[in-house]
This record gives structure tokens, sequence and C-alpha cells, in this order.
């Protein structure tokens, strides 16, 4: 009876062993393996690099800052006019743009609110 209870405890531990080795290559995986990016919606909003003048995503209302990265100066965050796409960079610029009046408030230097009126 002894034995059987080895046998089968020996058993349960090689499965667990098998198991977790299996596993191993999934712990080395970063988040940015599994970032997205929709490039349908950037290329109709003509979604650049690099901002236009004072205009970039980190101060636009549409942006979706990264909570487990806050102030991160990657790739890593989100736009609610990109569903999907997990790869907003925070100095990037599209046409979706629309001044954060908080942003305004904490001193950006250009909002469409104060702009000058068109004659």
């Amino acid at each position: 009876m002894d034995s059987q209870t080895t046998k089968h405890s020996r058993r349960k531990v090689l499965k667990v062993g098998i198991t977790t080795l299996a596993m191993v290559p999934l712990v080395g995986l970063s988040e940015q393996a599994f970032a997205t990016q929709n490039a349908a919606v950037r290329k109709a909003l003509k979604y650049q690099l690099m901002p236009d003048g004072a205009k970039q995503c980190s101060v636009c209302v549409n942006f979706l800052p990264n909570k487990d990265k806050p102030k991160n100066d990657v790739d890593v965050n989100g736009c609610k006019l990109y569903p999907g796409d997990t790869e907003i960079c925070p100095h990037c610029y599209c046409v979706g743009f629309v001044q954060n009046p908080a942003a305004t408030a904490a001193g950006a230097s250009w909002s469409p609110w104060n702009a000058p009126a068109a004659k």
C-alpha cells in the first residue's frame, strides 16, 4: 500500500513539474509582446510620431494614459479614437486632436478655445 501512495505522488510531482516547465517560456513574455496597433484608424486620422507644435497626445482629451506606468514616455498608452491600439505615444499627434481643458489650465500653450478669431 505504501508503494502505491509513493507511485501516485511521484506521478503527481511529474505532472506538476512538466506543467511548470511548459509555462516557463510564457513568464518571459513582456507586455510589449501583446501590444497592438489599429493601422486602419491610424491611417484615417493621419497618426504621426511627432507632435504638431504644442499639440500632442498627452494633452488631448482622447488620450488614455497607461495606469500601470504613470507619466511614462513610451508607446504603451491608449486613445479613445483608436480602439484596440495599445501603442500610443504621449508625444505623437493625429487630426483627431482636441485640447484637454485641464491641460490648458495647467499651462499648455495652445487651446482651440482661445485661438484667434477668423477674419
